[in-house]
């Protein structure tokens, strides 16, 4: 051994001339050695990679070179390499490598639920241009329209209003309320909710705090902070509204709101079609 093994694994050149290889290398036993160095000189040479420990405890990973020469009754010549901070090196790389699999794995299974999400959506617009031109299915179509808004955007509580004459909106469907409770908000007008006074004029989505919109008469007992309404639209008049409450704003994402907007125009065809919206 020369000076730099010496310095490398922190023993004198005396104290290592009356070790064993197993003593130095970590986990390796006596025989696992001898078997080694066996194959070594049947073969003639041999690379490896293995564990030293160094006087002072510390483990350090070793990449050695040996070969068997036929001097002096047999010989074995080892060249080592330290490669622990490589090898540490690595370790992190196949952990990153790992962590970064994990997300993308993680990313793709949000992209395909976030497909499975937009093909339900799909769905439900191609869904809407199948309801029949009856009345005796009427309330049914009123119904099924306001319970799929209300699925979409997971509302609590839900009304459907059709325009009645004078600037009036009369309840055509609700959830999340009582029975009793409707005949508070049967028919409303803008002097009574002033959110209509934005929706006649804008003719759009319209979402925000109910307060700022003075649409209190809505919330009824409900704790409702945040709302959501969607036009339906008879050619260019307001022919009702989608009013969908919610307890704070945040139950509402951006790409619901985009998909609701897409949903008010079919569920207004819907309506016209099924002679409701007048």
């Amino acid at each position: 051994m020369n000076t730099a093994y010496c310095r490398l694994i922190g023993y004198s050149r005396r104290e290592l001339l009356k070790m064993k290889i197993s003593d130095l290398e970590s986990g390796k036993k006596t025989k696992s050695t001898a078997k080694h160095l066996l194959e070594i000189k049947n073969i003639g040479e041999s690379r490896f990679f293995t564990q030293q420990r160094k006087k002072d405890g510390h483990i350090i990973d070793i990449e050695a070179s040996a070969n068997f020469a036929k001097y002096l009754g047999g010989l074995v010549f080892v060249f080592i390499r330290d490669i622990t901070d490589s090898k540490v090196a690595e370790d992190e790389l196949t952990k990153n490598r790992a962590a970064s699999k994990k997300i993308l794995e993680t990313q793709l299974a949000d992209s395909y639920k976030h497909l499975g999400l937009i093909n339900r959506k799909i769905s439900l617009l191609l869904e809407l241009g199948k309801f029949p031109k009856s009345k005796k299915y009427r309330q049914d179509v009123i119904d099924h329209i306001l319970n799929l808004a209300m699925n979409i955007s997971k509302a609590p509580t839900g009304y459907l209003y059709g325009s009645q004459k004078k600037g009036k909106f009369g309840l055509l469907s609700y959830k999340g309320i009582e029975e009793e409770q409707k005949e508070k908000i049967k028919v409303i007008t803008s002097q009574t909710v002033g959110l209509l006074t934005h929706l006649i004029k804008e003719k759009k989505l319209i979402s925000g705090d109910i307060k700022r919109y003075e649409a209190e008469l809505l919330v009824l007992d409900n704790k409702l902070e945040y709302f959501v309404t969607l036009p339906l639209s008879k050619g260019t008049a307001l022919g009702g509204f989608i009013f969908l409450g919610f307890n704070k704003k945040t139950s509402v994402d951006t790409q619901d709101m985009e998909f609701l907007d897409v949903f008010a125009m079919h569920a207004s065809n819907a309506l016209v079609k099924a002679g409701i919206l007048k």
